[in-house]
């Protein structure tokens, strides 16, 4: 299905791919995927079994691996090559107490922040979390940062 320039301009559109791959990682948080069992664990299918089909699948998951890059990139899921593959996972939003290191994993409030713009024109996003530690009470930490 087409966008239009201005949706294309902006970057922000989230396809329901990205949110079946998040949905997929958060659902096995404590685990890492490689991309063809992300693939696999979301119902992408490919099909080689023609030339003809071999070229379309061959691209549609080039586009599925560079979502997955995007994803990794805005901050949304964690890659790390282990043993010459790369894998990937659920972005943990665990913040550790400035003072004592505890680590606490989850915000009790988070927003975005948006700074002046660059010599560029781009502005930097941030999205912050409150985090209360036991001992020592609340703190602030960045969760993400991107340039808009």
């Amino acid at each position: 299905m087409p966008i239009g320039n201005t949706e294309f301009q902006s970057g922000k559109h989230q396809s329901e791919v990205e949110d079946e791959i998040s949905a997929f990682l958060n659902e096995r948080k404590e685990m890492a995927f490689t991309s063809e069992e992300i693939m696999a664990g979301v119902n992408f299918h490919t099909n080689f079994n023609t030339p003809e089909t071999t070229r379309i699948s061959t691209f549609n998951v080039a586009d599925f691996i560079a979502l997955l890059y995007e994803m990794v990139r805005q901050g949304k899921v964690r890659a790390k090559l282990v043993e010459g593959q790369m894998f990937f996972a659920a972005e943990r939003r665990v913040a550790a107490c400035p003072k004592c290191g505890t680590e606490v994993a989850k915000p009790k409030k988070t927003w975005k922040m948006t700074g002046r713009p660059d010599k560029k024109g781009r502005r930097l996003t941030l999205q912050i979390g409150l985090f209360e530690c036991p001992k020592h009470g609340n703190f602030r930490t960045a969760l993400s940062k991107e340039r808009t």
